[in-house]
């Protein structure tokens, strides 16, 4: 398996993963790390329904689950695309074994006064303080994070 691209989305698979990150990256495989998706079939038809033909792989996992999904052997030929709802999810994945090296910040709106908080990292991007520790630590264990909402866009990288 070719772990292609990482990435921190609240929407999920939407109108910039299926326009601009699948061509861009050459994807043919989508896995969304998200419990809320994985348990709710309807989202999951929505979702999958804008994707290209290219994509010929969507699955829908609880965060703590991807390493052993994607350890499997039918994953081996794949380019995959792992979507997180947020920071929390990708911990989760963490935690639960997957290696990364690289993760994208896509798009996290702004939740004053809730969990997402509201420190604004880009015109697409909000993080909390809790976002902001979880971050480091991913940072603190290798991980590259940049910023960058569509291919067209500069990376920026974060740095704690």
């Amino acid at each position: 398996m070719t772990l292609v691209w990482t990435r921190v989305d609240q929407k999920l698979i939407h109108g910039q993963i299926a326009v601009a990150w699948v061509p861009h990256l050459s994807i043919d495989a989508v896995v969304v790390g998200d419990s809320d998706a994985a348990d709710d079939p309807w989202v999951q038809k929505v979702m999958t329904m804008g994707l290209p033909p290219e994509v010929t792989e969507t699955r829908f996992v609880a965060p703590a689950g991807l390493a052993d999904l994607l350890a499997g052997g039918e994953w081996a030929s794949r380019r995959v695309l792992v979507i997180f709802k947020d920071i929390d999810g990708v911990m989760e994945a963490v935690r639960g074994g997957l290696r990364l090296t690289r993760l994208n910040l896509g798009n996290q709106a702004a939740r004053p006064g809730g969990l997402g908080g509201g420190r604004r990292l880009t015109d697409a991007f909000y993080v909390s303080d809790r976002d902001v520790a979880g971050l480091a630590e991913l940072s603190g264990l290798g991980l590259e994070v940049q910023v960058q909402a569509v291919p067209a866009e500069k990376a920026v990288a974060w740095k704690p």
